[in-house]
């Protein structure tokens, strides 16, 4: 029990700070994330599992040369440009930059930045299902709470997972979150 509870607190997190705080409900602001990507499709559940293995081969030095990165979580999930398409990211760990990233070998794995930024957050546990029903639940409660305080949506949801399958669900950690404006 234990262990599910400790090892992502051992990894790596994407740095930000929080503003403010309401409940379960963050306003935080990260600083630049550098991101390796996938484009899958099929529903959310199954998009989530399909983009995990190109992702854990780059990481792990299968798909391209050089030494193995460290594992960092969140793993994150937002939808692509169709109802069908997702996609499924990495962070890669602080100690690398655009520059000193290795480049993947597979075509399928892309490089993202994503610029300091603000956004709301809506932490929560539980596990997902293949309805994605809990997803939902919590993303209309942190895009009500965005809209009552009048805040500008500038991405689509994203939907943050840091503990492995196996984790109970009332251990697990997740998030959604959404960039808002200044």
């Amino acid at each position: 029990m234990a262990a599910w509870y400790l090892v992502p607190k051992f990894l790596e997190t994407p740095a930000y700070r929080v503003t403010e705080k309401d409940g379960d409900i963050e306003v935080r602001y990260y600083e630049r994330m550098l991101l390796q990507s996938v484009k899958v499709s099929g529903d959310q559940y199954k998009a989530l599992r399909l983009g995990f293995r190109p992702l854990v081969n780059y990481i792990g030095a299968k798909a391209r040369e050089g030494e193995k990165i460290s594992m960092t979580a969140p793993v994150m999930q937002s939808l692509g440009d169709t109802d069908n398409e997702w996609i499924v990211s990495f962070s890669m760990p602080s100690k690398y930059s655009k520059k000193t990233l290795p480049r993947p070998n597979n075509n399928q794995v892309y490089f993202e930045e994503i610029k300091p930024t603000k956004t709301a957050v809506i932490r929560f546990s539980g596990k997902t299902d293949k309805t994605g029903s809990l997803l939902k639940e919590k993303e209309k409660i942190l895009l009500d709470w965005v809209k009552d305080r009048n805040f500008e949506i500038i991405s689509k949801s994203k939907y943050l997972f840091y503990n492995d399958p196996s984790t109970p669900g009332f251990l697990r950690r997740n998030e959604v979150m959404v960039i808002i404006s200044d």
